[in-house]
């Protein structure tokens, strides 16, 4: 159990002090444990579950995916986001953002590229991402396996933090577009694996080429899975 404070959610929400005290009291809150008046915690797992059953991301006043109007030239909106976890991520896919920073900076690369968010999707062994691909054959050996063919990691730590590159843009954007025709407002791991396969660029596609991974497969397994009205 990871407990949070007020403070501690209101900085992972993105809102005040304020606004959470007001969320408790309207009762449209995370479950909570008050051990005073003043000392309410509220665990990790809890606020997680409670994000996505409100279809929301962390960020001011709480905005659904359904309200968020994106342009097309709005690049630098979209790479901030993502860093900030203000998209509507499920916990999964902001747990395979995560990784995917922590491989590209262990393996000595300034960017995140394609093959570190696949990579980083094959580590979270539970996601739908994950078990989408190892249905299809390609588990985590054969692609960390490709991975070090291709990339050639140098295995010398990074110095700070690990940039986006221009491929996650795209990969991002595609993630968005797959969310919507399968008519879910989240991104999740599975949207993440389709945006490699629809962006079509960097390592992290090639090696999906090379596994016989097509996006029409992929589409079928993730069906199987969970629902997709469209």
């Amino acid at each position: 159990m990871q407990l949070m404070s007020i403070e501690d959610l209101a900085a992972y929400l993105g809102d005040s002090k304020r606004t959470i005290y007001k969320y408790i009291a309207s009762g449209d809150c995370p479950p909570y444990i008050r051990i005073t008046a003043k000392n309410i915690k509220f665990d990790r797992a809890d606020v997680d579950a409670w994000l996505e059953s409100k279809k929301v991301y962390p960020g001011p006043g709480g905005r659904k995916m359904s309200d968020l109007k994106m342009a097309g030239n709005a690049k630098e909106m979209i790479k901030n986001a993502i860093r900030t976890r203000k998209l509507p991520w499920s916990p999964r896919a902001q747990a395979v953002l995560k990784s995917a920073e922590k491989q590209a900076r262990k393996d000595g690369f300034d960017l995140v590229g394609t093959e570190h968010i696949l990579l980083g999707i094959v580590s979270v062994k539970d996601c739908l991402g994950a078990v989408i691909l190892k249905n299809l054959g390609a588990g985590a050996g054969k692609c960390a396996w490709l991975y070090k063919k291709q990339c050639k990691p140098s295995g010398q730590d990074g110095a700070g933090k690990a940039e986006l590159s221009d491929d996650i843009h795209d990969v991002v954007k595609c993630a968005y577009e797959q969310s919507s025709e399968w008519g879910h407002e989240y991104i999740g791991a599975e949207h993440l694996l389709a945006g490699i396969l629809l962006a079509g660029k960097g390592a992290g596609s090639q090696i999906l080429t090379d596994l016989d991974i097509t996006l029409d497969k992929a589409r079928e397994e993730t069906r199987k899975l969970v629902v997709c009205p469209c």
